[in-house]
């Protein structure tokens, strides 16, 4: 069965239409019956067969899926079976534009057959009844007569559903191709309102950092001291801490990293995750770098986020540089903000 649905051929009254359609021709066939004098069997035979094709066909649920091969195959067989009986049983005369008694469950056969999808079996339906139709036409002086035309109703009915078909994946398709459109829009959209909201963060950040020293560079003239100048590096170094260590520098880090530099520490902060770790980590690696700092008298403090799917979420080395002093090292782990100290 196929698995694209087709919600236009999955309308709810589908199924009373195609057995209304197969229902009407049984008020003619009392009279054909009656004309079938001595070929009653045969008649019997293509009302049982038409019956059976048009239950098969009408009955099973209008979901808008292709109708599986095996019922499709059985209503084909059956519908071919009884118009072969049912022109067995009818006999032939000239008399121009007749109709066997099956011709409008024929037209419903075919409409029901390219609704649920299955226009080759409606085509092959449609051969077949008109090969049984040509081969009743009499011959006159050498011509064909063509006696009955219902099959050309039987031929419009599938262009019509095929076209049907065809104007609805078109429609389907456009629609497809908007959807992506504006996704793509939309996408560009957030993506546009991020970078202007993530630029908003970055001048508040730098604002908030820097604000007071680059007024004061702006409106005061008076001449800068060595204070000014190491507030500037000071600063400065915050901002380069806010940049390259963007997921773990909290304010709070930013202001304890400030702290030591004043006292003449190096620290650097890396950031290799991209992404703010949890809570815990983060918590964790505030309350391990303020003990590091509180306990180191020189050297270089390194604290580095690690990327993503990594065990450990920061590492924080402490080098004092004294040779006699080994290096102290802390993992923090990912999510749980678990600490181990080497």
């Amino acid at each position: 069965m196929s698995t694209v649905k087709r919600e236009v051929f999955a309308h709810r009254y589908m199924r009373l239409i195609v057995l209304a359609a197969f229902s009407a021709p049984f008020v003619a066939a009392l009279g054909h019956f009656e004309a079938s004098a001595g070929r009653q069997g045969e008649f019997v035979v293509s009302m049982l067969a038409y019956a059976l094709s048009g239950l098969l066909v009408a009955l099973p649920p209008w979901n808008g899926y292709r109708f599986p091969l095996v019922p499709t195959a059985l209503v084909s067989g059956l519908f071919l079976l009884a118009a072969q009986q049912g022109y067995a049983a009818t006999p032939v005369t000239p008399d121009a534009g007749q109709t066997p008694w099956f011709h409008l469950g024929f037209i419903a056969v075919l409409f029901a057959l390219g609704m649920r999808l299955r226009p080759g079996w409606a085509c092959a339906v449609w051969l077949g009844v008109t090969v049984l139709s040509v081969r009743r036409w009499p011959v006159t002086d050498g011509v064909l007569r063509p006696v009955e035309a219902y099959h050309v109703v039987g031929a419009a009915v599938l262009l019509v559903t095929w076209l049907v078909e065809r104007q609805y994946n078109d429609f389907m398709l456009r629609q497809e191709d908007t959807r992506r459109i504006l996704e793509t829009a939309r996408s560009h959209d957030e993506a546009e309102t991020g970078m202007r909201q993530a630029s908003s963060r970055r001048v508040d950040e730098v604002r908030r950092l820097a604000g007071g020293l680059l007024e004061r560079i702006a409106q005061d003239t008076s001449p800068v001291t060595d204070y000014d100048a190491q507030q500037f590096r000071l600063t400065e170094a915050q901002l380069r801490d806010s940049i390259r260590g963007r997921s773990i520098a909290s304010p709070h880090v930013l202001e304890m990293t400030r702290a030591a530099r004043a006292r003449g520490l190096t620290v650097d902060i890396l950031d290799e995750r991209g992404s703010a770790p949890s809570p815990e980590v983060m918590a964790a690696t505030a309350q391990q770098l303020a003990q590091i700092i509180a306990q180191a008298q020189t050297g270089i403090i390194t604290v580095r986020a690690l990327p993503e799917g990594d065990p450990t979420a920061v590492f924080i080395v402490h080098d004092s540089e004294n040779p006699d002093d080994d290096p102290v090292a802390v993992e923090i782990e990912d999510g749980t903000g678990a600490v181990s100290v080497f």
